[in-house]
């Protein structure tokens, strides 16, 4: 505004043209509100002035046709006299006035018989009356926000244990390594050894020796940390860090010892009544020496250092690398065998050659919809008949960790994890460090690269021609594992590893319930990988109906596309199994958009929490990691299709958005997962699909939270006046009852990369039918920042959404004919767009007139 020139007017025609005319209306077509009942605002850097109107019941006497003024101090109370506007303050210019309002903070009153001392300007209400209408000015420092979309780059800054927790841990686990030992010494001393022959006596005394040695390498490891720990050797996160990784292996390493004295004890008490245990089938993925192995573990001399704790030399190692931990140690040692399969065998159950035929589905309970009730139901008469055989007399020594906690025996590939049943991203992390992980992404990237070359097409019109066409497609095996043709004379891998299996074979939608149980691999004990679904001879195996083959090269051709991994793994208590939707484009858009390691991606999955996201409506349970990065949320099974084909569109857009720096405002998603448990020892069982997203107030304090999707329609939470915090998710009413007195400013520049990204992101949804979605923003007083980002933008715009629509619109649900939430996807997008522009407030920096926007 130039000084009496341009934009300019005199205070005297603004009052009386835009305050005191009755004839003035709001300008937005939208508006039919009188304007006594408007708040207008001048913003100016970091201060407002602000003008209401209020009408009198009657006019001054007198003064019917004069503009009076008057000013009062909102800080002593003081009130000046009413006088009249002097013709010199009716023709100053208004933008002066406005200057003086907004910069003007140093002037007091001159004539005062109390002196006050206040700016006049700044701590003064100023009024102006005219017949019956008084207009009120005053003025307000304001908040000036910035906005932060979603950083391109995910840093995730790695959190050390502390050094307390680790020795306490220390400490605990030296404890149970004296329970552990404690009752094997028990086991041991209660066999009748005056039956005994000297050869026998002697080995006995070797296994005792090598009790004593195994333990004792055990507890001097414990210490020799403890006094590394005590003193200031160990201090870097690193170092914490790796000390905490390596107590985790030797957990794992404890159970391994644990399970191996099991079959030992056991295979002793039943040569003490005369009878031999029944062979058990290879435990899958462990490292063993065939059959001879059980036989070779008793013979080991004491002299021999005990073969889980061969590496004891390399206690260090915490200060080098994890990778190899102490599963590539035991040649002897199997994967512990669970007591449904051995109450099998005892009762002369199927051997391993027919296990498949039989064989029940690692998740029938939950996948085959058997209830809670028949699933402790089979267990108990399973555990009944095993112990009413008159050779199970042995009670096998139980783990000495909390039953929701395995410490599975693998071998690590990135990161030891302790998968805990409550923490369900722990199952994910897991998955995302075992070695068949990593293979299998080898795998799809040669099946990809194959895929593109006329080799492939070759090679399938070979296989139609092949008798046995629809026989799995065997891609490279672990090394040294197992083969279907060798299986009559089966042979176990030669990695340790406690992964069952790797196939794809569902085309990422959900597997039909009916076919789980006819997909489990042969006795769950081998390594290898198949794609597809099971052949001709998984068919005369497994019961597979022939409809439920589709044959010729299009069904090869469709399994070497799919794109979708699924790792079963399990203990001696429990199973698992984690399907990895998209690994490989996941994986590689995580190269792209993480600023940290895969490493640390995975440890920061290891720990979450659950977490209550009050105020959302549509009761998904949320889990929170523990250093507070990622949040997961549970998907219903329609979200999980809608993104299965959405998913290669955003993989590009997210790609290209951090490659060429384009703002986005799209929470980055960093994987989709099916995950399921059954433990058999408490009877508890689950399965979740999960979204992992980025948290976007990581590290942030949120003084409050909305969710915004541009609808009036039902978007209110009831809180408690004045308790409005981030405990609570706001929705759209709530934001438009707070700013009406405190709006939300924020600077031009901000407000143009934030319509650029919203425009962009809400075009890019709509193009692919995605609704529903909404804008997530966080307020930090500390940084003076709005956090922003679009979640949930999962949902198409399908059938059930097309009904609510219709319905919504009609009216027979209420909603006083505000347009209802779901609508068309171009329709929502305008609608969002439009609504996200109005809720925040731009301090321009340029003239945008006198009219007001309402």
């Amino acid at each position: 505004m130039e000084f009496y020139g341009k934009n300019d007017l005199t205070l005297g025609i603004f009052l009386e043209r835009y305050c005191f005319r009755p004839s003035y209306h709001c300008p937005s077509m939208f508006c039919d509100t009188p304007m006594v009942h408007h708040i207008r605002r001048f913003v100016h850097g970091q201060g407002c002035v602000q003008i209401i109107l209020k009408e009198l019941d009657s006019p001054v006497p007198g003064y019917q046709h004069t503009i009076l003024t008057y000013s009062w101090c909102r800080i002593c109370k003081q009130v000046t006299p009413v006088v009249a506007l002097s013709s010199d303050s009716w023709s100053m210019s208004f933008a002066k006035y406005l200057e003086l309002r907004f910069y003007g903070h140093q002037y007091t009153r001159r004539a005062n018989v109390e002196p006050c001392g206040h700016s006049i300007h700044h701590d003064y209400h100023q009024y102006f009356s005219y017949n019956q209408m008084v207009a009120s000015f005053s003025y307000s420092p304001i908040r000036l926000l910035e906005v932060c979309v979603p950083f391109p780059k995910i840093y995730i800054k790695r959190q050390a244990p502390l050094k307390l927790s680790i020795l306490q841990d220390l400490k605990d686990f030296f404890q149970k390594v004296s329970q552990v030992y404690l009752a094997v010494d028990e086991r041991l001393a209660s066999l009748k050894t005056d039956t005994f022959s000297k050869t026998r006596e002697e080995k006995m005394e070797d296994i005792f020796a090598q009790k004593e040695m195994e333990e004792g390498e055990f507890k001097n490891w414990i210490e020799k940390m403890q006094a590394r720990l005590m003193s200031s050797s160990i201090e870097t996160p690193q170092q914490l860090q790796s000390v905490f990784e390596s107590l985790i292996a030797k957990k794992q390493s404890l159970c391994e010892m644990l399970q191996a004295w099991n079959n030992r004890l056991q295979d002793l008490f039943q040569q003490e009544k005369g009878r031999k245990r029944p062979s058990v089938p290879p435990s899958p993925g462990r490292m063993r020496q065939g059959e001879d192995s059980k036989i070779s573990a008793m013979d080991a001399s004491p002299r021999n250092v005990s073969p889980g704790l061969q590496n004891g030399e390399k206690e260090d190692r915490f200060l080098t690398t994890l990778s190899s931990q102490s599963s590539t140690n035991s040649t002897h040692l199997q994967l512990p065998t669970p007591p449904e399969v051995l109450s099998d065998q005892l009762i002369g159950g199927p051997s391993e050659a027919d296990t498949t035929s039989s064989s029940e589905d690692v998740f029938d309970g939950h996948l085959l919809g058997s209830t809670d009730s028949q699933v402790k139901e089979k267990s108990t008469m399973k555990a009944i008949f095993a112990n009413l055989l008159p050779g199970n007399s042995y009670n096998p020594i139980p783990f000495p960790f909390d039953p929701d906690k395995h410490y599975l025996m693998y071998e690590h590939e990135r990161v030891p994890i302790a998968v805990c049943e409550k923490e369900p991203s722990s199952i994910i992390a897991f998955a995302l460090s075992c070695k068949e992980y990593k293979n299998a992404l080898d795998e799809l990237s040669k099946v990809s690269l194959r895929n593109t070359t006329e080799e492939v097409l070759q090679a399938s019109s070979t296989l139609d021609s092949r008798p046995k066409s629809s026989s799995p497609v065997r891609l490279p095996e672990i090394a040294g594992g197992p083969s279907r043709a060798a299986e009559a004379e089966p042979q176990p891998p030669k990695k340790a590893s406690g992964v069952l299996s790797f196939f794809r074979g569902t085309g990422g939608k959900s597997p039909d319930l009916s076919s789980q149980k006819k997909e489990t691999l042969r006795g769950a004990d081998s390594a290898y990988y198949q794609v597809g679904q099971m052949g001709k001879e998984g068919t005369e195996n497994q019961g597979i109906e022939p409809q439920d083959e589709i044959d010729g090269g299009e069904t090869q051709k469709k399994q070497l596309a799919n794109p979708h991994v699924e790792l079963q793994f399990s203990d001696a208590n429990a199973k698992f199994y984690c399907r990895l939707y998209y690994a490989g484009e996941f994986h590689k858009m995580r190269e792209v958009i993480l600023g940290s390691s895969e490493e640390d991606f995975i440890r920061s999955l290891s720990h979450s929490l659950p977490w209550q996201a009050r105020g959302g409506k549509s009761g998904a349970a949320f889990y929170v990691t523990e250093d507070d990065r990622f949040i997961l949320k549970q998907m219903p099974r329609l979200e999980v299709q809608s993104f299965l084909d959405f998913a290669p569109h955003y993989f590009t857009y997210i790609t290209n958005a951090v490659q060429q720096k384009r703002p986005t405002a799209l929470a980055k998603i960093l994987g989709v997962y099916r995950i399921g448990y059954k433990n058999s020892q408490n009877n508890t069982e689950k399965k979740l699909d999960l979204l992992v997203m980025e948290n976007l107030f990581y590290g942030r304090k949120m003084a409050q939270v909305f969710d915004l999707k541009g609808s009036l329609r039902n978007r209110n939470v009831k809180t408690d006046t004045g308790k409005e915090s981030c405990d609570v998710v706001l929705l759209d009413e709530n934001l438009l009852k707070m700013v009406r007195d405190n709006p939300l400013y924020i600077r031009s520049h901000c407000k143009a990369v934030l319509r650029a990204s919203i425009h962009s992101d809400s075009h890019f949804l709509s193009s692919h039918l995605i609704i529903d979605y909404s804008l997530l923003v966080g307020r930090d007083d500390t940084s003076n920042e709005l956090v922003v980002g679009i979640i949930d933008y999962i949902r198409t715009f399908t059938w059930d959404k097309k009904l609510e629509m219709v319905v919504k619109s009609s009216g027979i649900l209420g909603g006083q004919g505000k347009m209802p939430t779901v609508v068309s996807p171009e329709l929502y997008r305008t609608r969002f767009c439009e609504a996200m522009d109005k809720y925040f407030l731009m301090v321009p920096d340029h003239w945008t007139g006198l009219g007001l926007n309402c």
